[in-house]
């Protein structure tokens, strides 16, 4: 007892800590191998996971797995959800946009289930920065707003800087450089506020990027020099790796090739570490371009081979692309025009379909250079006449353009206003379509309540009347008869028992289809009043309410009376239990149903076998109110039943 106090002191201690202390972490994989508590594993083995991702890929990638295991023997499920982003955010860390967009996916699709909604949020925010990597701004920007909303509710300051700074990225690649120094700004603002240095630094970062866009290059070095500073006190290799990359593209730009070097290889050093792939090739591709500036083609040419090969196994189009640029440009300083225009070409072809004049007035500048080594007089001799040849071709082919331009337009503009008429009707009809079964499906639910009343009244003031009159003329009877002997005598008495019971059968089925109590006093009354009525030596009813202190609309009242009632029956024709549990809850979102019972329960994807009459209303019911109802059982293990209902 006293070692496991320890440890969860220990465990406090380190979630404080802002720099990844190598002894902490020692220590961590320490406790996760001795200790024998799943629990305190779960923990640790999510902190090693963490903490080792931006530090060492593999060991972050073995106790994420590790997590996940621990928390699927323990049946854990908000634990199951932290550990898949936890292996996403590894993935992430190395480039692996896939596997990391998967992993946060299952993450946020558990964590909705269980209505983690601030988890969520975190999830949201996750898969928007992939969908940024994956160069989807659009799916980016709508997760990065939806999770910034929650934290703004939430009031997480903390949170919405890391959101804000991922909208600052997006607004960067779409060129919107003013709302990107804003939300900059802000992240710094909210940084400095909380004294959270992760924040400071990104915030830095971004700022160093947006000053690197503008060209402004003395602010971007200071930005990303104040950047590096943090992440290096905090240790985050992969982060320091993407800045010092940055920083030496600025030197770069400054003409400044040895400090570019300097920078590219820092980042290269700690891209091996991490084995990112992509950083790494990244890497080799800015250093051959500071080589081949400062003229040292043998070394250029090794580091841009060295990077297509990479970007060719992850098929990176526009990282090959520019590759083979550099490579071309160096082969042209060699004056080997036969090799540049090859990869000038190559690079083309990466491009695929899209035109880029820059590349295309590139590739025939070494067609013509290539041909003057070779034919200079024959090229002399022809000039004037290709001239003509290409203004006569220009002509005519903007003429083409123009007429094929301007009847694609006129097709297009028809062929939308055809879809935009279509989809209308189609709305229209499908609005309608869903009125008429609405209106229905009421008809439908009115009668048969009304039908109820009828019976129900009919029950009461006929038949109920008709037996209570019975009796009485027979106890009146009692007096003035004289009976033959004590058999007749005690088969009358049973005969006004009988008589006496069909009394009050006659009066609870005529309560139960129509209880005057719905009416009075409302749903949470009602179903109290429907539950006193069953004998809890066979079945035990625990019934608890909250929020439903007003009354709630009529046909809500009577359809979630309904559905309740038919539960409670199905449950004691059906699953042999002797306990249930209902739990009706009233919040801003709506009205929940959650019915459990201990029974045999079934198999849930057999349920069309078990769906007859009392499962078909239900749904209807539900439905009705736009609503939705889950079944969820397993044999032998007792069945749920959960209801929602909008309001």
């Amino acid at each position: 007892m006293k070692f496991t106090l320890s440890i969860f002191i220990f465990l406090a201690l380190f979630n404080t800590l802002k720099a990844q202390d190598q002894k902490v972490l020692d220590s961590l994989e320490n406790v996760y191998s001795i200790s024998k508590d799943d629990k305190l594993k779960l923990k640790v083995s999510g902190d090693l996971c963490w903490s080792y991702g931006s530090v060492n890929f593999d060991k972050a990638l073995f106790y994420g797995n590790a997590e996940l295991l621990l928390a699927q023997k323990l049946k854990d499920s908000a634990s199951i959800a932290l550990a898949y982003s936890d292996i996403g955010n590894t993935y992430t860390r190395v480039n692996n946009l896939k596997e990391a967009l998967n992993y946060h996916l299952k993450s946020l699709a558990l964590r909705d289930k269980l209505g983690l909604k601030a988890k969520a949020a975190g999830s949201i925010s996750n898969i928007s920065i992939i969908y940024k990597q994956l160069g989807n701004y659009k799916e980016a920007l709508d997760y990065m707003h939806r999770s910034l909303k929650i934290y703004e509710e939430a009031g997480d300051e903390v949170k919405q800087a890391l959101v804000l700074g991922n909208i600052s990225n997006v607004y960067m690649n779409y060129e919107k450089y003013a709302a990107a120094k804003e939300s900059y700004d802000k992240v710094i603002d909210l940084a400095k506020k909380n004294k959270t240095t992760s924040l400071l630094a990104s915030g830095y970062s971004g700022l160093m990027k947006y000053n690197f866009q503008l060209k402004k290059y003395d602010q971007a070095l200071r930005s990303g020099k104040m950047a590096a500073k943090y992440l290096d006190d905090l240790n985050m290799k992969s982060d320091l790796a993407a800045v010092y990359n940055t920083i030496g593209q600025v030197y770069y730009e400054k003409g400044n090739y040895t400090e570019a070097i300097k920078y590219n290889n820092n980042s290269l050093r700690f891209r091996e570490f991490m084995k990112d792939k992509l950083g790494i090739a990244s890497c080799y591709k800015n250093l051959g371009a500071c080589y081949a500036k400062l003229k040292d083609y043998p070394k250029a040419e090794q580091y841009i081979n060295k990077s297509i090969t990479i970007f060719k196994e992850l098929n990176s189009k526009d990282y090959l692309r520019e590759a083979y640029t550099i490579l071309a440009n160096v082969f042209e300083e060699k004056q080997d025009y036969i090799n540049s225009l090859k990869f000038f070409k190559e690079g083309a072809a990466m491009k695929d379909s899209i035109y880029n004049k820059q590349t295309t007035d590139k590739i025939s500048e070494l067609q013509i250079t290539y041909q003057t080594e070779k034919k200079i007089q024959q090229i002399a001799l022809l000039n004037k006449e290709n001239k003509i040849q290409k203004l006569l071709l220009l002509k005519r082919n903007i003429f083409l353009s123009l007429a094929i331009g301007v009847l694609v337009i006129t097709l297009l503009f028809g062929f939308l206003l055809f879809k935009s008429i279509k989809l209308k009707q189609a709305s229209r009809l499908q609005a309608e379509v869903i009125l008429q079964q609405d209106l229905a499906t009421k008809a439908v639910l009115n009668a048969e309540e009304n039908e109820r009343r009828r019976i129900s009244g009919e029950l009461h003031d006929g038949l109920g009347q008709m037996f209570s009159a019975v009796k009485m003329n027979l106890s009146a009877l009692t007096d003035d008869l004289t009976f033959k002997n004590e058999s007749s005598k005690e088969m009358f008495g049973k005969t006004l028992n009988l008589v006496d019971e069909s009394c009050k059968e006659v009066r609870l089925i005529s309560h139960q289809m129509a209880p005057n109590v719905l009416l009075k006093s409302g749903l949470a009354t009602a179903v109290r009043d429907f539950i006193s009525k069953i004998d809890a030596r066979k079945l035990k009813i625990n019934l608890e309410t909250f929020g439903l202190q007003q009354r709630l609309d009529q046909n809500v009242e009577t359809v979630l009376y309904r559905v309740i009632q038919e539960t409670v029956n199905n449950v004691i024709k059906h699953s042999g239990a002797n306990s249930l549990d209902i739990q009706l809850t009233k919040d801003e979102e709506g009205i929940n149903a959650m019915i459990e019972d201990n029974g045999k329960g079934f198999d849930t994807a057999s349920l069309e076998k078990f769906e007859g009459i009392g499962l078909k209303n239900i749904r209807s019911r539900v439905e009705y109110l736009k609503g939705s109802v889950d079944f969820s059982s397993t044999l032998h293990s007792g069945t749920l039943v959960a209801i929602h209902i909008p309001l």
